[in-house]
């Protein structure tokens, strides 16, 4: 079986490079450039020099890049005169790694390590060493790929020019590529160019003494012709798996792989001396590669216990088992070690030293990103964000082919149903609230528990008061565990941050009197991080010993389940997408590799034979291979000279073969192993620079602001200056602006045409037809389907715009640690020459870094001149402009969307399409943008950003119950007023249902048992009922339960403030949405829907300290406000105050109906809220008490607030315990009285963070709605006879008052129900006074006559009044779960 490897089919990628291919650089030209070689510098990895550098990979300069001449690439511009580069023109050639390669293993600490065992080993990583300890591998570990390539080269002798030259080549001639091979400085041969023949290399060593020295000075890569070398390898050749690189485009980046992944023939012949080059010829391309090795082959790796099948889909592979399938089912049920052998082929390529290939894809989409009448350029905060607009913009424009231009109309038809799964228009709005949520990259709020189990209402399980202690002390416990460790990472990030400080400023290498100033900050970091390691083992093991008790009878928290609480949101920075572009990456890339079997290899025709010239080239192969690949290799290079065009193999594959995987059409519809006179196309990454001018935030304001491309407003700051002056008249000139120049580099991503196929296929199989109908014909849904692939889109986020507000810069840097990653997980330990003993930057103080070293200090390396403003800014809000954007390929292929030659007026505009979300508000009664500078008409090159905290943040949402209710005193001193309720307690303090009937409003308790009801009428206008009236109380109820319905009653009983509950409870009625379908419906025309009063509470919180200025070259220190109130010991400051809009009138799925504020100071209890006015989006146009219109003024406000969860200054020996913390926590609430629908959430809108909602849990109605009862005041009715004496045995109580009475009366009929009248006597026991209330006996109702046809009966007759009451509640028993709360 071993003498069956796996073939894995790899695509070759061919570039022509000559001076025509680089341009004329004349006006005119707008085709693409051809960017100099911009390798990384890993010079600035060095310690000794104080001089490293946040990046080691400059941006690409394209001042000076056609004509070739000037193209530092193509010419030798020192020398003198300069002299082109002739032993750089040629084709080079590239080959993409399969999936396999591209995808790491990593495991967490909760990962069981068996399982990382058996992962490691399914993906082919080698085993770990059982008699080492193991750790959590966070860092992704990657199989090493092949590092032996044979290229063979076949020209076609006739298309050589000049014709004199093809007596010094061969038809067939191949090269190794040795990709592992090690190079120092000092070894390259001086006939190599090190920009093109070797690849500079980061040597990953293990251990404190790695060389950082030295690697300025490593090279890989080695190229020898095939009958020149022999396989000796170095010792100890270096692991280039993609982790090892230090260079995440080292893969795909021609320019920084050569020799290694890549490969330049230049046609070069002749004296080396004196060397000389064809001016043409065809030639066709074959690689194979190999593992150099048995022991790094994925699949020769020990893994008896996986089948080749299982291995194989953990290498993104399939096998097609048709073809020979006894054969390949063996194969694939077989667990015996087998090498991989990979294959490419590219047939055809044409060299024309002096003619550009006749279709270069990069040159059209140059013209296309600088086309500004219909910019291909869109931004949004998403890829399908930024893909909705730019449809949109383009819509109608008639510069894309028609099929293009249908393709992108019908996505816009479906846009609403890309948001949600129906056809109502509640359901889209809320569908693009949540979508929104994607705007945002989260982080983990840390774990809770809680206790498992509910009832038939779904109610959770109340436990036992000793398991309620003891989970409440579990979620304190791990609540400031969850701190502590955020607050950790925080300041291992700080010691980075000191070190990083000290060493790229070389003022520290000359000047040692600062070294005092950096060994007191790492005392201080390193003492808070040792005592705070230590309080976190101290919490994680008092966690443990709740869980599991020494003795598991005491194990009362043993159905303990964990759960998370909500996450921690910073806003993305914005997605760029380019339209009309191809992504590069093969169609079928996300697919997985069709591998095939020797025996599956098309053969030669029993006709034909193999070349000559190619058959002693194989014979020399074989000697070099491995023994296990030579059968295989002898075939494979049949197959190639087979499946040439015009060669004798074509047409379907012979029976029981299989063509490779890229000999086939998908792409443009060619051939994907042929060249066609057409150069390739693969974007890597995008180089981007922005001019960034804050907005000052007191000219935001959060409102509902309508959207350019819909009708349905969002929720969002909007720029509104006091004066209402336009932005560029109210900040003066531009040279006074607060402006930053930000830039980065971003890997461009071709997943929105990939996703949006997905979510479209989706889409069309979820969705019901006669809706799909509505939006489009089925023949438009087949047309979609079948043509999306056509469809071509870049996108990439405009990563590290944030960061760079931040004062903190991305890129790859050298760090302080090695850190290896290997069978038994991580190992870190402190480079020997990072360590600074003298600036405390010592070996134990750099290990507390523990890797979080991903981003770096602007520290001295940003020079800030400005006075005036610090550059700083703990919240985004601005606007800004595009001053540079280039895509660049794999081959050095760059699209310049704005020219960089150098322009007294700066930069020209970019005017790319702008999503809702970004796009500025319109100067009032006209068509310009209100932006920092005023542009033209209808032009628009500002993106807005709306404020956006700058770190992570969430808004914390709960309902709150006053701790004095609590029945055991809190142990924390000055405890906080109210607290979040636990899921088994009830939030409402207070039902309040309409009584259309008395034009009175019924007031029920928390379980539905009814407690008063105010009435207009009376004296005054407002009449209250006695309490309890006419349902006597079964037990006492406690003062402080009904101390807030009493408050609220009080009010209620002044007409005017009646008048206006009324109308607002009314005015909601009509917008919010119906009850479930439980809820007694026939009641609507009597009873209002039952509205829950509770009391809620809602924070700011951040996850971690905040954050800093990290240059120390600016010259304003301090920003101009800050996110936190100052401390008692820091100086005054400006703090940001943040709107949240409670609720929205205009969203059916909102139910908040009206809020209070809360009183100031400690009020008694029950006098809690300050009832004065009612906020709330249903009150009239004219002044109406109490309420209140709900403005952006009446919005929420918040300024953040982080709890520290350790004493951030020493000394550390009294932590802060769990319960304080918790308290603490408590104390930031903002409580709020509110009214709300109990079945609909309500929701806090900002555009800062998600919107949040809040919901009451569904038992907490359903319980009550199972004893409420629907009843009203009815009479004077005559009876023909009298109702029998007052029994006290059936005195009416909340108890008793759904039972059927004995005994009847008879009146007219009232339609459907059952119903009871409820009598009225003087208390027999209390005496006929006015202040004692009647009591009551019920009788049921014998339906007799017709109230509209009376009938005389004998006299006397008896006049009558009480109550009709609904005998059935008015919720059904167990209300169906389908109906529990609407969508």
């Amino acid at each position: 079986m071993t003498s069956n490897p796996l073939l894995i089919p790899v695509q070759l990628e061919a570039f022509v490079l000559n001076p025509a291919v680089c341009g004329t650089g004349k006006d005119g030209d707008n085709g693409a450039r051809i960017i100099p070689i911009t390798q990384p510098n890993y010079s600035f990895l060095r310690l000794d020099n104080f001089m490293i550098q946040s990046d080691v990979q400059n941006h690409a300069d394209l001042h000076n890049t056609a004509p070739a001449d000037i193209n530092s690439r193509m010419t030798d511009l020192g020398a003198e005169p300069p002299a082109p580069r002739r032993n750089r023109h040629g084709v080079y050639l590239h080959w993409i790694l399969p999936r396999a390669y591209r995808a790491g293993v990593s495991s967490s600490d909760s990962v069981p390590e068996e399982r990382r065992k058996q992962d490691r080993l399914r993906q082919g990583l080698p085993a770990e060493d059982s008699t080492k300890p193991t750790s959590a591998s966070y860092t992704p570990e990657y199989i090493q790929p092949p590092t032996r390539w044979i290229v063979i080269r076949k020209l076609d002798m006739d298309s050589i020019r000049p014709a004199s030259a093809a007596s010094s080549f061969k038809e067939y001639q191949a090269w190794v590529i040795e990709s592992d091979y090690l190079w120092q400085l000092d070894e390259v041969p001086l006939d190599l160019d090190l920009q093109v023949d070797v690849a500079p290399f980061v040597v990953g060593l293990a251990g404190e003494e790695s060389d950082i020295e030295q690697q300025a000075e490593v090279f890989i890569g080695r190229k020898t012709p095939l009958d020149k070398w022999t396989d000796d390898p170095k010792p100890n050749p270096p692991n280039i798996s993609l982790l090892r690189s230090s260079n995440q485009l080292f893969a795909d980046f021609q320019l920084h792989n050569s020799n290694v992944f890549s490969m330049l023939d230049n046609f070069q012949y002749g004296d080396s001396s004196h060397p000389q080059y064809l001016d043409g010829s065809r030639a066709s391309y074959y690689l194979m590669g190999w593992h150099w090795k048995n022991e790094v082959d994925p699949l020769w790796n020990p893994g008896q216990d996986f089948t080749h099948a299982e291995r194989l889909d953990a290498l993104f592979m399939s096998l097609d088992n048709s073809a020979v399938p006894n054969v390949t089912n063996a194969w694939l049920q077989a667990k015996d070690p087998v090498r991989v052998f990979c294959h490419g082929a590219m047939y055809d390529v044409n060299w024309d030293h002096g003619k550009k290939p006749t279709h270069v894809p990069a040159d059209d989409f140059a013209s296309r990103l600088k086309e500004q009448k219909v910019p291909a350029l869109s931004i949004g905060t998403t890829p399908m964000d930024s893909l909705k607009s730019y449809c949109t913009a383009r819509s109608g424009s008639g510069e894309d082919p028609p099929s293009i231009t249908k393709l992108e109309e019908d996505i816009l038809a479906i846009d609403s149903l890309l948001h949600a799964r129906d056809d109502g228009v509640e359901g889209q709005r809320e569908a693009k609230d949540t979508v929104y949520n994607w705007n945002f990259a989260r982080a983990q709020g840390g774990m809770h528990y809680f206790l498992g189990g509910e009832d038939s209402n779904g109610k959770p399980t109340q436990p036992d008061s000793d398991a309620i202690t003891a989970l409440k002390e579990l979620n304190q416990y791990q609540l400031l565990l969850d701190a502590c460790k955020r607050a950790s990472t925080q300041y291992r990030w700080d010691m980075f941050s000191c070190w990083w400080t000290y060493v790229s400023d070389v003022s520290n290498k000359e000047d040692t009197r600062n070294n005092l100033e950096f060994k007191e900050q790492t005392r201080k970091i390193s003492g808070c991080l040792n005592a705070l390691q230590d309080r976190m083992t101290d919490l994680q093991q008092h966690i443990d010993g709740l869980l599991e008790p020494a003795s598991q009878a005491q194990n009362i928290l043993k159905n303990a389940k964990t759960g998370t609480l909500p996450f921690y949101y910073r806003g993305r920075d914005p997605t760029v997408l380019v339209g009309g572009i191809d992504s590069g990456w093969p169609s079928d890339y996300l697919d997985k590799v069709s591998v095939r079997l020797p025996v599956h290899i098309v053969p030669l025709p029993s006709t034909s034979t193999l070349p000559d010239a190619l058959s002693a080239l194989v014979n020399l192969m074989k000697n070099l291979l491995p023994d296990t690949l030579t059968l295989a290799a002898e075939a494979l290079s049949s197959e190639f000279y087979a499946l040439r065009p015009g060669g004798s193999q074509s047409g379907a594959a012979p029976a029981g073969k299989v063509y490779p995987q890229f000999h086939d059409e998908k792409a443009n519809e060619q051939w994907r192993d042929q060249w066609g006179d057409r150069q390739p196309w693969f974007p890597l990454y995008a180089e981007w620079e922005v001019e960034y001018t804050h907005i000052p935030f007191k000219y935001w304001s959060l409102d509902e602001q309508a959207a350019r491309l819909s009708e349905n407003k969002l929720v969002r700051y909007g720029v509104k200056t006091p004066s209402d002056k336009p932005l560029y008249d109210e900040l003066g000139a531009a040279e006074t602006h607060d402006t930053r120049i930000l830039s980065g580099r971003v890997l461009i991503l071709p997943q929105p045409s990939f996703s949006l196929g997905a979510k479209v296929k989706q889409l069309f199989s979820d969705t019901p037809p006669e809706i799909l109908d509505q939006y489009l014909t089925l023949e438009d849904r087949q047309t979609l389907l079948d043509g999306i692939n056509q469809l071509s889109y870049l996108s990439s986020p405009l990563s590290g715009l944030t960061e760079g507000l931040l004062t903190l810069a991305q890129g790859t840097h050298i760090k302080p640690e090695n850190k290896v990653v290997g069978p038994n997980g991580e190992l870190i330990r402190a480079i020997k020459a990072a360590q600074f003993d003298d600036a405390g930057l010592t070996k134990e103080n750099i290990e507390l870094i523990a890797s979080n070293s991903g981003l770096t200090p602007f520290a001295a390396m940003v020079k800030f001149p400005d006075k005036n403003h610090c550059p700083f800014k703990p919240v985004t809000h601005g606007q800004f402009r595009f001053r540079k954007f280039n895509v660049i390929d794999k081959f050095g292929q760059a699209l310049v969307a704005i020219s960089p030659q150098p322009l007294l007026t700066g930069p020209p505009p970019l005017y790319p399409c702008i999503s809702d979300f970004y796009e500025p508000q319109m100067v009032e009664g006209t068509q310009t943008a209100n932006t920092v500078i005023k542009d033209n008409d209808g032009q628009c090159e500002f993106i807005q950003l709306p404020p956006q905290i700058n770190q992570n943040a969430r808004l914390n949402a709960d309902f709150v119950k006053r701790t004095a209710d609590d029945p055991d005193k809190p142990a924390v001193q000055n405890p906080a007023y109210w607290r979040p309720t636990t899921e088994w307690e009830n939030p409402i303090w207070g039902w309040i249902v309409t009584n259309y009937a008395d034009y009175g409003i019924q007031f029920f308790l928390p379980d539905g048992t009814f407690y008063r009801e105010v009435r207009f009428g009376g004296p005054t206008g407002a009449l209250a009922e006695p309490k309890w009236l006419p349902f006597a109380p079964d037990q006492p109820t406690e003062a402080a339960e009904t101390a807030q319905l009493d408050a609220l009653i009080a009010r209620l009983t002044e007409p005017d403030y009646l008048k206006g509950f009324w109308y607002m409870i009314n005015a909601a009625m009509d917008n919010l949405p119906p009850a479930p379908n439980a809820y007694a419906q026939y009641l609507n025309s009597v009873v209002g829907k039952p509205l829950a009063l509770v009391n809620m509470g809602w924070s700011l919180e951040l996850d971690g300290p905040q954050l800093q200025n990290k240059s120390t070259n600016a010259i304003v220190r301090n920003a101009e406000q800050s996110l936190l109130l100052p401390g008692p010991d820091d100086p005054p400051s400006n703090v940001y105050t943040f709107q949240v809009k409670p609720g929205d009138k205009e969203r059916e799925y909102d139910g908040l109906v009206g809020y209070f504020d809360v009183l100031n100071g400690h009020p008694p209890i029950g006098q809690e809220l300050n009832l004065d006015q009612i906020k709330t989006y249903f009150a009239p146009e004219t002044t109406m008490t109490p309420l209140k219109p709900m403005t952006t003024d009446e919005y929420f406000k918040f300024t953040a607030y982080w709890v520290p969860p350790f004493p951030e200054t020493a000394p550390f020996d009294q932590p802060i315990a769990p319960d304080v913390y918790t308290d603490l926590r408590n104390k930031k609430l903002q409580i709020y009285g509110a009214i709300v629908d109990p079945f609909t959430p309500i929701h806090g809108y900002s555009s800062f963070l998600p919107a949040k909602s809040l919901q009451l849990q569904s038992w907490t109605w359903q319980e009550a709605m199972n004893r409420m009862t629907a009843f009203f005041h009815t009479g004077p009715l005559t009876l023909s006879g009298d109702v029998l004496a007052y029994d006290p045995d059936r005195q009416l109580t909340t108890k008793s008052m759904n039972d059927m009475p004995p005994n009847n009366i008879s009146i007219p009929a009232l339609g459907a129900g059952d119903w009871n009248w409820l009598q009225p006597y003087v208390d027999p026991e209390a005496g006929e006074t006015l202040t004692n209330p009647p009591v009551f006996n019920s009788y049921g109702i014998e339906k007799k006559g017709d109230i509209l046809k009376p009938g005389f009966q004998k006299g006397p007759y008896t006049a009558i009044e009480g109550f009709l009451q609904l005998r059935n509640p008015i919720m059904a028993e167990t209300p169906p779960k389908s109906n529990t709360v609407p969508a």
